[in-house]
């Protein structure tokens, strides 16, 4: 993805993500994105939605500067092409989000629905848009997803509420300040003392506590001021606090056979739950709601996965995972430092468009739509290829064994996962399976 300095506008990746590709970690290879950095601080801005298969998964997932997933239009939402108008406008009484015009009986009422299908409110002038679509997997469906991304477009636009810009245009310059110091944990301060004035907390009835916690950490009036003699002992005791925020009991959910999963309240829309808000920033930055998307993660053996030169994990599926029509999932492997396994296979995931087989040879998802049999994965170092009947269930870990990590995917997930009924795949750790 090409990136350069400028906001509001969209910047594409045509491609599905490799081994090499380590600009984020955990990447996924399910969706290709449009990426924009948004800056309504002197402008609103109309986003251009083209018409888009119904069978596809789509979203235009919108995100505030603390990367609260606070709208979203798409598929699981039934939303529709047009012009959608976004808007920052602090005035008392704005309800943050997505406003459809077609419910809206006064159209007088609110000046956002002037020619527009909808009209967006932001929670803060600085944001992200990170529209993401669904691949299939093979050239010609990139060549029409690349046909999307050319027809969703971006415009600036007059604000529609009048007044004084709301903040500094967002630039290089507030990012990268000469004034900003060589210290991380004390850029970080600096960063957060230039932004925080201008972006309150998602919710706005937290701002005056907020204002006294950034007051006490020495941020004040735009400036930061060090109130103690070792900020990076702070700052390392602060990431140990986030780090363990996920087993929180409000924030996790324990499923069948070791699986967990982020409770949904915990996933996506933070409030006030700060600590969850690092944790995500650090674990999966910019998900997803629980509407949209779940990332349940095996924990029998503790936090990290590990095989031998010679062993293997087998994932048995009691059945196909419960994702809605235009939904799908997948099993994502990567090395310890999170980013996808190179192998001769080139196969990155596992999911329900990359050809798995019941053991009889009989595809899991072929003409019988309806069939709920049981289906294994086969987790092996990618140097010990296994027998044919098990390769298009192979996912690939890392040759010669060692540790890495697993991401299951569900997006526009049923009840049945959302609510962890569903049951989830048995683990065992088996000697490598070859020829």
């Amino acid at each position: 993805m090409s990136i350069t300095n400028a906001t509001n506008k969209y910047y594409h990746m045509r491609e599905i993500a490799g081994p090499l590709d380590q600009s984020i970690v955990r990447p996924n290879v399910d969706t290709l994105y449009s990426a924009a950095v948004i800056d309504l601080s002197h402008s609103d801005i109309v986003i251009d939605i083209p018409s888009i298969d119904n069978d596809r998964y789509w979203i235009y997932p919108f995100y505030d500067l603390y990367a609260n997933n606070f709208a979203n239009i798409g598929s699981t939402t039934n939303g529709t092409a047009g012009k959608y108008l976004v808007r920052y406008d602090p005035s008392k009484g704005r309800e943050t989000g997505v406003h459809l015009c077609s419910h809206i009986t006064d159209k007088g009422a609110d000046d956002g629905c002037d020619g527009y299908d909808a009209y967006i409110n932001a929670p803060t002038p600085y944001g992200q848009l990170i529209a993401r679509f669904e691949a299939m997997n093979n050239s010609t469906d990139f060549d029409t997803i690349h046909q999307l991304q050319n027809k969703s477009t971006i415009h600036i636009t007059t604000r529609s509420r009048l007044g004084d810009a709301t903040a500094p245009r967002l630039g290089p310059n507030m990012l990268n300040s000469s004034t900003y110091s060589g210290d991380i944990p004390t850029r970080i301060m600096q960063m957060l003392a230039r932004f925080a004035p201008y972006n309150p907390p998602r919710d706005i009835s937290d701002l005056p506590r907020v204002n006294r916690m950034l007051k006490t950490a020495g941020i004040d009036k735009g400036h930061y001021k060090s109130q103690v003699r070792n900020l990076t002992a702070v700052a390392q005791s602060a990431a140990q606090k986030v780090g363990v925020a996920f087993n929180q009991p409000q924030n996790v959910m324990n499923l069948t056979h070791d699986w967990q999963m982020i409770a949904p309240a915990a996933q996506g829309e933070y409030n006030t739950n700060y600590d969850m808000r690092a944790f995500m920033a650090n674990w999966g930055y910019l998900a997803l709601t629980a509407q949209e998307s779940l990332y349940p993660m095996y924990a029998g053996d503790g936090d990290t996965l590990e095989l031998g030169a010679d062993e293997a994990y087998i994932f048995t599926f009691s059945g196909k995972p419960p994702v809605m029509k235009q939904g799908f999932w997948s099993l994502t492997a990567y090395n310890a430092q999170k980013y996808l396994i190179e192998n001769t296979q080139d196969q990155y995931s596992v999911s329900d468009r990359s050809g798995l087989t019941y053991s009889d040879g009989t595809p899991v998802y072929g003409d019988d739509a309806e069939k709920q049999t049981q289906f294994q994965v086969l987790v092996q170092p990618a140097d010990k290829e296994p027998p044919k009947n098990w390769t298009s269930n192979w996912l690939p870990a890392p040759a010669g064994g060692g540790q890495f990590d697993l991401t299951l995917r569900f997006y526009a997930p049923e009840d049945e996962l959302k609510n962890g009924y569903w049951e989830f795949p048995v683990v065992q750790k088996h000697k490598a399976i070859i020829e």
